[in-house]
């Protein structure tokens, strides 16, 4: 009677122990590299997206319209100035008064005080110009990429889409009408008032102009923003003295200004 092995158990060789061992490094390994991936890109993406919203609220949003005009301007439009640093955007700057309206931007529940200026690495956003004569001519913020100086490849860079000049160098031009558009004849000039209120490194300015230089204004050196003009007519010869205003928030663009602007007082000349 011959005697057979059925079922019994046939146990692994080293060498197909070698080769799963060896597929499992493969899988890891591809795994790992996939990982690292996902993770960089997320980090290159949040990262991304802290640039953008930090340029939005130091210049403003465009797309942001009330009544078929832009009505935010962010820190600049505020201040009249660009941030000294970051910090000026959640912090009011030391000179600043009541034309800051900060914060400008603020951290989530789930990071620090300084998250809104931490990139995806962990390392503090920079926030810079290229200096042209005494003001600064290209603004930027930049992650160095996790790396530092030692691979400028992985730095991301935003540069603002305007230059300084573009930002807070702009003009108003206008003219005084009455009622029925006419400008005032030149006898009545020395009556008129015209006043430009704006921002001044943080501290609201009255712009005031008189006379001829008030029937036909013009101002220079406006940052962008909303800023408020008054027109106003004083007739002395009158007893007692009759006044005539007339107020207009004006829009200034960047790289545009404002202009003819129409100041229409409730007079007829």
């Amino acid at each position: 009677m011959t005697a057979t092995n059925h079922g019994r158990a046939r146990g692994v060789t080293l060498l197909e122990l070698l080769v799963v061992l060896m597929i499992l490094s493969i899988v890891l390994t591809a795994a790992v590299k996939t990982w690292d991936v996902t993770l960089e890109r997320g980090r290159a993406q949040t990262t991304a997206s802290k640039l953008n919203q930090l340029v939005s609220v130091i210049v403003g949003d465009p797309d942001y319209i009330v009544a078929g005009q832009r009505a935010d301007f962010g820190f600049v439009g505020d201040e009249g100035h660009v941030p000294s640093s970051l910090r000026d955007l959640v912090v009011r700057p030391t000179l600043s008064d009541s034309v800051w309206r900060g914060p400008y931007i603020r951290s989530t529940f789930n990071q620090s005080a300084d998250g809104y200026r931490i990139d995806g690495w962990g390392d503090t956003i920079i926030y810079g110009y290229e200096a042209y004569g005494n003001n600064p001519d290209s603004l930027w913020v930049r992650s160095r990429g996790g790396r530092g100086f030692a691979d400028r490849t992985r730095w991301q860079t935003l540069n603002f889409q305007y230059d300084y000049d573009d930002l807070v160098n702009q003009e108003v031009v206008g003219n005084i009408v009455d009622v029925r558009g006419d400008p005032p004849p030149d006898t009545l000039r020395p009556g008129l008032i015209v006043t430009l209120y704006r921002p001044v490194d943080g501290k609201l300015f009255a712009d005031e102009k008189t006379g001829a230089s008030a029937a036909g204004f013009h101002y220079f050196g406006i940052p962008q923003g909303t800023h408020r003009l008054v027109a106003m007519y004083i007739n002395i010869n009158a007893i007692p003295a009759e006044t005539s205003m007339t107020t207009q928030d004006v829009p200034v663009y960047p790289g545009i200004g404002a202009r003819d602007i129409r100041m229409r007082l409730p007079i007829d000349w």
